[in-house]
């Protein structure tokens, strides 16, 4: 299938590893010029020169996005690079969770400031680019527990659960300029982070890591964990011109691990 994919501009907040990494390398094969934004230098060097290899324009911009000028930065130097931007890929994120009691106001707003926010802010930020190409795509990289409640995944939870109502109300707002606003929830996934998180795992249930990996898998019907590469086909689906008629959804691609019904 061609997604008609090459030579557009995209960015992909979050770049430098795990999914966000994934998405920019599966861009880069399709053709795409990609700039990535992250916070570690070394791995923003090392995925920029993976995706060179690839034959196509990348570009690693180091930005805090906790900040408005950091969002602003993101976007504003990705189009100035590749001369416009085409589509914008928000997936960077952070990593607090806890029970509701344990977290204090500032761990609760670093969810949402580090990503929600972030994310509406690059958006923002987007749209004057967007427009000025004849239309975009935006893909908002959220999780999971937007649909399903467990233990200690309440910033989680409110975060993307705000995020999915904000990209809703977005895509009805520019719908009519041909940009599309979609999220995509990934559920737990096997990312660079996974070794550490199967060893808490581990610990917790007080048996070894092949146990602590099978009961991660106990959750996921395909039999296995999700990993990155079972994520970027459907963002860049998203991203693509066949996409144009799906706006303000929200799809999850969790191994069929959410036990409910949405329609």
């Amino acid at each position: 299938m061609d997604l008609a994919l090459e030579g557009k501009s995209v960015v992909v907040t979050g770049g430098n590893r795990g999914i966000g990494r994934e998405i920019a390398l599966a861009f880069a094969r399709e053709g795409a010029n990609v700039a990535i934004v992250g916070r570690d230098e070394a791995a923003l060097a090392a995925t920029a020169s993976d995706l060179e290899a690839l034959g196509v324009r990348a570009h690693a911009i180091r930005a805090d996005l906790f900040t408005a000028e950091g969002c602003a930065r993101a976007v504003d130097e990705t189009a100035a690079v590749f001369g416009g931007l085409d589509v914008l890929v928000n997936n960077a994120s952070t990593a607090i969770g806890g029970p509701f009691e344990s977290l204090s106001d500032e761990q609760l707003m670093e969810r949402l400031n580090g990503k929600t926010l972030a994310y509406m802010r690059c958006c923002r930020q987007a749209l004057p680019w967007m427009r000025r190409a004849g239309g975009g795509r935006m893909v908002l990289i959220g999780g999971g527990a937007a649909r399903r409640a467990a233990a200690g995944s309440l910033t989680s939870g409110l975060g993307n659960a705000a995020l999915t109502n904000f990209a809703k109300h977005l895509a009805l707002d520019v719908a009519a300029e041909n940009i599309t606003v979609n999220v995509v929830h990934p559920p737990f996934t096997k990312t660079d982070r996974y070794p550490s998180r199967l060893e808490a795992r581990a610990k917790q249930l007080g048996v070894d890591l092949a146990a602590a990996e099978a009961s991660f898998v106990a959750d996921f019907p395909i039999g296995r964990l999700v990993v990155p590469q079972d994520i970027a086909p459907m963002v860049l689906f998203l991203a693509s011109p066949l996409a144009g008629a799906i706006t303000g959804e929200a799809i999850a691609i969790d191994g069929g691990s959410t036990p409910g019904v949405y329609y």
